[in-house]
């Protein structure tokens, strides 16, 4: 994707749950994420369902930052019903679904999932029934903490200036000169530390594609190929490690894009309508048909070592052979043919 020109122009939405339900009767959260400014938006829900999250799309982005030209979401069945997609649709917004199983696509909200989850764990009750009065001040913490990418807040790059805490407002900052030119000095900081953040986010994704590239080789698939899927199942009461977690076989339809291809279940012997579904190049592989390995193997010509061959019997057997050559226990007959 090309580099954001502007607060808001690109975020990413997510849905966090179930959770506990809290007090006031919430048990997801949804969260919203800046991609230039890494400014974050949480809000607690009672429900996962469209209505809830088309409201806050509204009221706590578009309302508040204007329509984002690219919105990323997962591809769950929330972010695909005709109320998000009629509210992208009179906004102009260009709707863009991550392909399941690779949550690396949206990873800059992915991470801040983690965190945001990471911060609640430590302020949550035994219970966990007030994480929903908790989110608030967490999300300002991480609003307000100095980002290690951009080396600055989320907050001062969306709004120009530092929040204020308890300290400045007992120790209000009045800046030199007239207010025209603190507001001209203001626009202008904020400019600069956008571009900069800007410069250090592509720095930071150039260096993490570098990384990329040093540890993968480029794979191609044509139309036509058969791959395996990999699609990780989890089954109470089973081992994760002893489940199958590649499917198919599949058939590619077509290539997306560089990462990305269109893929359909491969069965010629059935006429039911064939599932077609997207997916990211790291979860395929090739296919090969295991009754042609197995029949190679068969028509192969198969190796016997012996592990302990045979010893070759002696060819003398003559009685002063065996009485010079015996190392043996002494028997009575062994006695008597040497005597």
């Amino acid at each position: 994707m090309p580099a954001v020109e502007a607060p808001f122009h690109r975020v990413g939405v997510d849905l966090l749950g179930r959770f506990p339900k809290s007090l006031g009767g919430n048990k997801w959260i949804i969260v919203c994420t800046d991609y230039l400014t890494r400014y974050a938006i949480t809000k607690s829900l009672p429900s996962a369902d469209a209505p809830e999250v088309s409201k806050f799309m509204v009221e706590e982005i578009i309302l508040k930052h204007g329509a984002p030209r690219t919105i990323i979401t997962d591809r769950g069945q929330v972010f695909q019903s005709k109320l998000i997609f009629e509210i992208n649709r009179l906004c102009n917004v260009d709707h863009r679904m991550t392909t399941a199983y690779h949550p690396q696509t949206n990873g800059l909200t992915e991470r801040f999932n983690k965190t945001l989850a990471d911060m609640l764990s430590m302020y949550v009750d035994v219970e966990q029934r007030n994480w929903d009065q908790i989110l608030p001040f967490v999300t300002f913490a991480y609003n307000t903490a100095r980002q290690e990418t951009t080396g600055l807040t989320p907050f001062y790059l969306l709004h120009g200036r530092e929040a204020e805490t308890t300290l400045d407002t007992i120790f209000p900052y009045s800046p030199d000169g007239a207010t025209q030119d603190y507001l001209q000095r203001l626009l202008n900081q904020t400019e600069e530390s956008r571009q900069l953040a800007r410069l250090r986010k592509l720095e930071a994704q150039q260096k993490d594609r570098r990384i990329y590239d040093a540890k993968h080789r480029p794979v191609n698939y044509n139309p036509g190929d058969l791959v395996w899927i990999f699609t990780p199942v989890r089954k109470v009461g089973l081992s994760e490690k002893l489940l199958k977690k590649y499917f198919g076989p599949y058939q590619v339809v077509r290539k997306l894009s560089e990462v990305t291809y269109e893929v359909q279940d491969f069965d010629p012997l059935t006429k039911r309508r064939k599932i077609k579904d997207i997916v990211h190049v790291v979860r395929m592989k090739p296919y090969y048909d295991p009754d042609m390995q197995k029949d190679s193997l068969e028509d192969s010509p198969r190796i016997i070592q012996a592990t302990n061959p045979p010893r070759a019997e002696p060819e003398s057997t003559s009685p002063e052979e065996k009485r010079m050559t015996y190392t043996g226990p002494t028997t009575r007959s062994r006695a008597k043919l040497a005597s």
